[in-house]
This record gives C-alpha cells, structure tokens and sequence, in this order.
C-alpha cells in the first residue's frame, strides 16, 4: 500500500501538526512489516524549504524540480488544501482521498479502507414523524436515491430546498419515476435539525447517528452545501453532482439527473474548478450553434464512453459551452484567457485546468470535432504547455 501524494508545505501550520503525528504512525507500520510507503509532494515556495522540511521526515519525497508532476497529481486526485493524504493500494487504485481523516480517526486502522455505500447508508431512516424505513424497502421500491447534504442556517441551501420539494411532489406516485431523498444533515444541534427537518416530505439520516452521518460526507467527498447526489436503485452512482441538474429542469423531464455531456456554464459549471474543462465559446456564431454543438458532443460522449470502458465512475474531462453575450461566467473566462471579445461568427476553443493552475487554447478559427479532439489529445500527451491566467489579467 502507497500514501501518495502526501500533499505538505513547511509553512502550512496544519502540515506541521499532522507530518510528526503521521511520521510516528508510518515508522510503528514500518517496524510490524506493513508493506506501507509514503511519497511526499511538497507544496513548500523553493527547494531549501522543501529540503529542510523533507528532511525531518522518515519517507521518501518526489524531487522538488518536478512542478509539473505534482500540479498534475493535485488535479487527478482534486487537492483543495493541505495537508492532503490520499492511501492507494498496491494497484495505484484509490483507497480513500481523505487519509488524513482516516489515520487521525483510528491509526490502528490500516490501510484505512471505507466503508461501502450500502455500509455508510445505514439500514434504516426515520421521516418528520419518527417513523423508520428500512433500506431494503427503498431498494424493493426500484426508487432511485437522491441524497441530500443541507443545514437550515445555509442560505444557498434554503434556496434550493424548495426547489427539490417540488420535485419530489411532482414525482411523488409516479410509478414512472420512483424517487426517495435521504437527507443528511449539517445542522448544529437537533432542535436545528427537527425545525428544518419537519418542512421535508422525505426520510433523513438521524441526527444522532452523527458517526453515519459523518461517514456518507467522507464517501461522498463533500467540499460544502447544498450538495445533492444521485445514485440507482442499486446504490450506483448517476449524478455526484446534481443540484445544478435540478435547479436547470423545473419540469423534471430530465429525472435521474444524469450528467449532461455538454453543459453551459451559466446553468451548470460544476467541477470546472478541479476538473479538466473543454469549453466553446461560440455567443457571435448564431447560424453555426448546431454544427459547434454536435462537434463538441461528439468528442464529450468518445471521452465519456472510454471513461465506462475503464470503470472509471467519475468523468476526467467536462465539456462546456458559452452562448450568452455580456456578464457571467463566460466573460469572466474570456477575461482569465485572455480571449477578448465574441467576433461574429467566430468561435473559441479553451481548455481549463484550473487544479493545475492554467488554460490552453485552440490558435485556429476552424472549431471541428477533430479539432477538438486533438486538442485534448495533445494536452493529455504532454504536448502543450498550459499558459498561466495571471497573465491574462
């Protein structure tokens, strides 16, 4: 089994209190024969920094000129802050993305495996009025699950609360759209809790099950809420992501949410922070909208279905589109790359890797499938060097 990367900096005051602790945990590993190692990626400003700091460490580090690995390895494993410690295992297949939890949670614990979906879920949920409904009868159901990640003192949660009540009632006894949302709660306390609770027609984790609670946050990687989830009647994944999904389909048509492979940015730019981003900027090309559409489509649904083929759950690449002139995410795009204004009839093709820290983008005016497509290929092959935002500003 492998911790990498062990993402640290010397002047990051959390990474100075975990590095010992976890130094201590990896050497008593080492002594029993665990067949454990660590590879250090540091975050540190220069090399005497990262040499000082790596030096009071019992494990091995990636070399410190390698920039480009490390800012490659924070984008695949979507780091957001240090310290981060992400457990493989002996395949380089993810463990858990949140070793840092784990190992201060239970040290005797490894390799810190999670527990499944169906583990964390539990096998009963209570509704508003102290009833219980067993996971085996949702499952009965061929209900598809959507799970909820709110508190009653989010804003942006109270916002999108109704807006999910009302498509729970429009699909509530529709044998064509079986659907039950668990919601797990952020609340600070039960009378919190209850309060917001008792305006849902759905089930809930309970309160005081705080272990459960705490558990489907770690499955599910949540950063902050609202966060709104959709699995299959057999627990498998259709949507980590889906409240903008809700939010875009007043009329639920588009019930189970399933990721679209192209979206907008100003409906839905889920993950375009952390996530390898394709992006169409065509507000001027009116009269070419359904050609660049069905190109850059085409090339999202080739990517996605060789993502299924490698049982790959979450998508490596997003697709994304601006057609709206004027404010908004696009234009804040055009202003970050540098893009200038939308030209009549001409199109611009960006691709973002914000994780990483910077954007390349297509020199010819000629936007078509295979244009696209190469772009991607090229960028993937080490082929194109990504060009800071900063200097677009």
């Amino acid at each position: 089994h492998r911790a990498r990367p062990s993402l640290r900096s010397r002047r990051c005051p959390p990474c100075r209190q975990f590095t010992p602790i976890f130094g201590e945990i990896y050497k008593e590993l080492k002594s029993r024969g665990k067949n454990f190692e660590v590879v250090f990626a540091s975050s540190d400003r220069d090399e005497a920094s990262f040499a000082e700091y790596h030096g009071e460490q019992p494990w091995l580090a990636m070399p410190f000129a390698n920039r480009d690995l490390k800012n490659k390895l924070s984008a695949k494993y979507k780091v957001q802050g240090i310290p981060t410690l992400v457990i493989l295992d002996e395949n380089g297949d993810v463990i858990t993305k949140d070793g840092r939890s784990a190992v201060m949670k239970d040290p005797e614990a490894f390799p810190w495996t999670p527990p499944t979906l169906a583990e964390a879920l539990g096998e009963s949920f209570v509704r508003a009025d102290g009833s219980e409904v067993s996971l085996a009868s949702i499952a009965k159901s061929g209900a598809n699950v959507g799970v909820y990640f709110s508190a009653h003192w989010c804003g942006p949660c109270r916002q999108f609360t109704p807006k999910l009540i009302e498509a729970y009632d429009k699909m509530l006894g529709d044998p064509a759209k079986p659907f039950e949302v668990i919601f797990v709660s952020g609340d600070r306390d039960e009378a919190g809790f209850k309060e917001y609770f008792g305006s849902m027609p759905w089930l809930a984790v309970p309160f005081d099950d705080e272990k459960r609670r705490d558990a489907l946050n770690e499955y599910f990687g949540v950063q902050g809420i609202p966060h709104f989830v959709m699995l299959t009647p057999e627990l498998k994944m259709i949507n980590p992501n889906a409240r903008g999904s809700v939010m875009s389909d007043p009329t639920c048509e588009e019930f189970p949410w399933r990721p679209k492979l192209v979206t907008d940015v100003d409906e839905d730019c889920e993950g375009i922070n952390e996530t390898t981003t394709v992006v169409l900027l065509m507000e001027e090309c009116g009269d070419d909208w359904d050609d660049l559409t069905a190109a850059i489509t085409a090339v999202a649904k080739d990517v996605k279905d060789a993502e299924e083929a490698r049982g790959e759950d979450e998508r490596s690449t997003l697709f994304m589109t601006v057609t709206e002139t004027g404010g908004g995410i696009g234009a804040q795009l055009r202003k970050l790359c540098g893009l200038g204004r939308a030209a009549s009839g001409v199109p611009q093709l960006v691709l973002l890797d914000l994780g990483v820290g910077g954007y390349v983008k297509l020199e010819s005016k000629d936007v078509t499938k295979d244009a696209i497509a190469t772009l991607l290929a090229d960028y993937r092959a080490g082929k194109l060097e990504l060009q800071s935002p900063n200097a677009a500003r």
